[in-house]
């Protein structure tokens, strides 16, 4: 019921809610594959299933907090931690894909101050992935003006561009094509 709750934390929030409500205690567990509900939800930068999860007890992490905005947390977490900002979150995913996914320039800001990278990546995406995810062309023109490759390949081979077109987002695939010129 676990794996079954964090699985669906990816995106079925209706789901999410029923098992939920059977079972409180699934909002904080860990699947097998040592991710939690909450955790599942920052990577997609789900905020309807963030926002849920946090009324029913799951904890703001800074991973979360850098998809939400909340600048505040970022801040001090970054001043508490030095080194911080290079640090990852589940499935490796860099601070700066949390940012990007959740569409905040502020805590990117504050991420590439502190030591992140633009281009920081792990097998599953880099952060301008998280961008185009997101759905955020403020955070794809953000990250490319700061360098960002969109040539990376996110966990099925594709670059930012492909990975825009396979989700039918025509706005970012234009953005792309006209900063390629």
């Amino acid at each position: 019921m676990i794996d079954e709750c964090v699985g669906n934390a990816h995106g079925n929030l209706p789901r999410v809610r029923e098992l939920v409500e059977l079972h409180p205690g699934v909002v904080n567990a860990r699947a097998s594959w040592n991710e939690t509900p909450i955790e599942a939800a920052a990577q997609m930068g789900n905020l309807p299933l963030i926002e849920f999860l946090i009324e029913r007890g799951a904890p703001v992490n800074f991973f979360t907090a850098c998809v939400l905005g909340r600048t505040n947390i970022v801040r001090l977490e970054l001043a508490a931690q030095p080194g911080r900002a290079r640090d990852r979150g589940v499935h490796e995913l860099a601070s700066l894909y949390f940012a990007a996914i959740g569409g905040h320039p502020e805590v990117a800001e504050l991420l590439l101050a502190a030591g992140a990278g633009v281009n920081d990546r792990c097998p599953a995406a880099a952060p301008i992935h998280g961008a185009v995810i997101g759905r955020s062309a403020t955070m794809v023109r953000w990250l490319l003006d700061r360098g960002a490759d969109p040539s990376l390949s996110d966990h099925e081979g594709r670059g930012a561009r492909a990975l825009a077109e396979a989700m039918k987002y025509a706005d970012l695939v234009e953005l792309f094509s006209l900063t390629a010129r």
